[in-house]
């Protein structure tokens, strides 16, 4: 049952629909997926477009690809016969302005008349903060891909249910004894990588943003890396903790939580607790 609840906090069907409706089509729209050609949405010749091109050719296989640019986009969002692969701005209500950017997988049609967030959304991932420029998620766009394309065979074999309302996914069990690396900056508490190597029984380290973007790129075997994103050029907003397997590019962790000022970016005491059960037991 628990492995029914997966990354189906993803799924963010237009509320106009009753419920019936809305578990109809999305059942159709995921059986149909690799009917359809998939429009991977390059913003430009950036950095982060070149190196989303290069992952999509070396890991795209559940549906026909073709790339195109934001004006030809603009032109064909409306066709039910594509599905859209495109970087987004995502504002959370009482937001006044977008603080975070996701990876988003979206099947075209007239909804889109009712803006991009009232179409069906297949699977979105929180990519980076709003103008970061570090490049830190570049390593993890190939996992990205995987991760999105898991869910949707998934959803097509029965395996995961289609339902709206999860908001946070959890399998610390699955990552079965596998060596942990954190950001040493991925805690929103003080603590010491001692400390952490402790309460994963030695399969834990914290190591630098660059250390894990190399293990990941990599593929390490029988590793997973956490991976913390949040606005940060705001005080408020929503911080996403995931962790990932590097060579299987299995989502094992995805939970958010609302940035206050008693509750900080990055993991809690209480996710680092839960995570770690599986390794002190």
């Amino acid at each position: 049952m628990k492995r029914l609840l997966t990354v189906l906090f993803f799924i963010m069907l237009t509320a106009s629909l009753s419920g019936q409706k809305i578990l109809k089509a999305a059942k159709n729209n995921y059986n149909n997926f690799g009917l359809r050609t998939t429009k991977v949405v390059l913003q430009g010749t950036t950095f982060t477009d070149l190196l989303l091109a290069d992952a999509v050719k070396k890991n795209w296989i559940i549906s026909p690809y073709e790339f195109c640019y934001i004006d030809e986009y603009e032109r064909i969002k409306e066709d039910t016969s594509y599905n859209f692969l495109l970087r987004t701005d995502g504002i959370f209500n009482k937001e006044y302005e977008p603080k975070l950017e996701y990876l988003t997988l979206i099947k075209g049609g007239p909804e889109f008349q009712k803006g991009l967030f009232m179409s069906a959304e297949f699977i979105s991932l929180p990519f980076q903060s709003i103008g970061d420029e570090s490049g830190n998620i570049h390593s993890y766009i190939p996992a990205y891909l995987n991760i999105m394309q898991d869910f949707i065979l998934k959803v097509q074999k029965k395996t995961l249910l289609t339902s709206p309302k999860v908001a946070s996914y959890a399998d610390p069990a699955g990552l079965n004894g596998r060596n942990l690396i954190f950001g040493n900056s991925d805690f929103g508490y003080e603590t010491e990588g001692e400390q952490v190597k402790w309460e994963f029984r030695g399969r834990a380290e914290v190591a630098s943003d660059e250390r894990k973007g190399e293990i990941i790129a990599d593929r390490a075997a029988e590793t997973a890396v956490s991976l913390v994103i949040f606005p940060i050029e705001h005080k408020r907003g929503y911080c996403y903790k995931l962790i990932i397997g590097t060579d299987n590019h299995r989502l094992y962790l995805f939970k958010k939580h609302r940035i206050t000022s008693g509750k900080p970016p990055g993991f809690t005491k209480k996710d680092i607790k839960k995570i770690s059960y599986q390794y002190r037991h």
